[in-house]
C-alpha cells in the first residue's frame, strides 16, 4: 500500500481523488474517457492533466489507451483497505507538517518538538481519565487511527501465537479492543480482558458493539502503572504500548504484568522496531512513523528485561510489515507441567 503514498504531492492528489469521489467513479468502471471524467469534476484540461498525471505517476491510475483513465490493477487490489489508506494519509499530513516546521527540534530537542507538534498534541492521555463528551471527542480521533492500524497489524502477530493453548487473555493498554477481539475470533474458547484508561474503554465498548467476538471481550478501566491489574489470565499482551514509556517505566510495567500473569502463562510484546534509516530514506507516508522513531527500541531491550524478571523460553521474531516489527514471547515459570 505504501508504494502509492511515497510522494507527498501524489499523496495529496490521491487524498483529493478519494474525497471527491473520483476514485469511486473509476472503481465502478473498467476505464473512462479522461475528458468525461474531467467534465464530471469540473476540471479544465490543464488541471485534469496535472491530476491524472500525478495519479498515473504514483501507480494509482493507468492509461490503457491514450485519452482513457483506469485504476491500476495493484491499486484496485489494495482499495478494499481504503480505511487504512485514508488513515495513513490523514496522519502523514500532520506528521510531515510537524517535521517540516520543527525538524531542528526533532533532532536536537525532542521535548520541544513534542510540545510544538500537532502529532503529540493528538495523543493526550491526560484527557483519558474522566469520561466527558469533550474528552471522548478528543480521544476518539487518535483511537480511531490506532484502531485502524491494529485492524491490519494484528493478524501477522496473532497468526504466529498458539492461541488455542490459552483460555484467558489480558491485553494491557489494549485500546479499543480490536487486538483482543481478533484474538477471540481466531480462538473460539478464548475470553479477553482489555485494561486501559476509562475514556479509551468507553470508546472500545463502542468499537466492539454488535460484533460477535466482542461478547467475549470485557473492558476494565484503570491506570496500568498504578492500579491493581486483573489476575487469572494465562496470556498477556502488549501491542504497541511499551514504546510510549521511558525505559524504567517500561520495565516496571513488565514487572507488574509478570506479577499478574498466571504461573506458566505467556507474555507477548508486539512493537514496532526502529526504522532502518541508513538503508533507505523514508517516503512521505513514513513520516507518520518517523516522528516516533526516537521511542522505538531494539528487541534486546525487551528480551533482557524479561530475562531479568525470570521469564523463560524467550523467543524473538522480526516481522517485515510496512515498518519492521518485533514479536517477542516468553513464559512465566511455574504452572502445570
Amino acid at each position: 500500500m505504501d508504494r502509492f503514498l511515497e510522494s507527498e504531492v501524489a499523496a495529496q492528489a490521491l487524498t483529493f481523488a478519494l474525497a471527491s469521489g473520483l476514485i469511486d467513479r473509476l472503481a465502478r468502471r473498467s476505464d473512462m474517457a479522461a475528458a468525461e471524467l474531467a467534465d464530471a469534476f469540473r476540471l479544465d484540461p490543464p488541471r485534469s492533466a496535472c491530476l491524472f498525471g500525478l495519479l498515473v505517476g504514483a501507480g494509482v491510475a493507468a492509461e490503457p489507451v491514450p485519452g482513457r483513465i483506469a485504476l491500476s490493477v495493484p491499486f484496485r487490489a489494495v482499495l478494499p483497505c481504503r480505511d487504512l489508506i485514508e488513515a495513513k494519509l490523514a496522519f502523514a499530513a500532520a506528521a510531515s507538517e510537524d517535521l517540516r516546521r520543527h525538524f531542528p527540534a526533532f533532532v536536537a530537542d525532542l521535548p520541544a518538538f513534542m510540545a510544538a507538534s500537532r502529532t503529540f498534541e493528538l495523543f493526550r492521555y491526560d484527557r483519558c481519565f474522566e469520561v466527558t463528551f469533550e474528552n471522548l471527542d478528543a480521544t476518539r480521533r487518535w483511537v480511531a487511527y490506532t484502531t485502524c492500524l491494529t485492524r491490519y497489524e494484528a493478524g501477522p502477530c496473532l497468526d504466529r501465537i498458539e492461541l488455542g493453548s490459552h483460555r484467558r487473555l489480558l491485553d494491557l493498554g489494549g485500546n479499543s479492543g480490536e487486538f483482543a477481539a481478533q484474538a477471540c475470533r481466531r480462538a473460539p474458547a478464548l475470553t479477553a480482558t482489555v485494561f486501559d484508561l476509562p475514556v479509551v474503554c468507553a470508546l472500545g465498548r463502542e468499537n466492539l458493539a454488535g460484533r460477535r467476538e466482542g461478547t467475549r471481550v470485557v473492558f476494565q478501566a484503570g491506570d496500568m502503572r498504578r492500579d491493581p491489574l486483573p489476575e487469572g489470565h494465562d496470556l498477556l499482551t502488549f501491542k504497541s504500548v511499551l514504546h510510549d514509556w521511558p525505559a524504567e517505566e517500561a520495565r516496571a510495567l513488565l514487572q507488574r504484568a509478570g506479577h499478574a500473569l498466571t504461573p506458566g502463562g505467556r507474555l507477548v510484546i508486539y512493537e514496532r522496531a526502529p526504522m532502518r534509516l541508513h538503508e533507505r530514506a523514508p517516503g512521505y507516508v513514513q513520516s507518520a512513523d518517523l516522528v516516533f522513531q526516537p521511542f522505538f527500541r531494539e528487541a534486546d531491550f525487551y528480551a533482557e528485561a524479561l530475562a531479568d524478571l525470570g521469564f523463560v523460553e524467550c523467543r524473538v521474531r522480526s516481522l517485515a510489515l510496512e515498518t519492521p516489527f518485533h514479536l517477542i514471547e516468553a513464559r512465566k515459570p511455574g504452572g502445570a507441567p
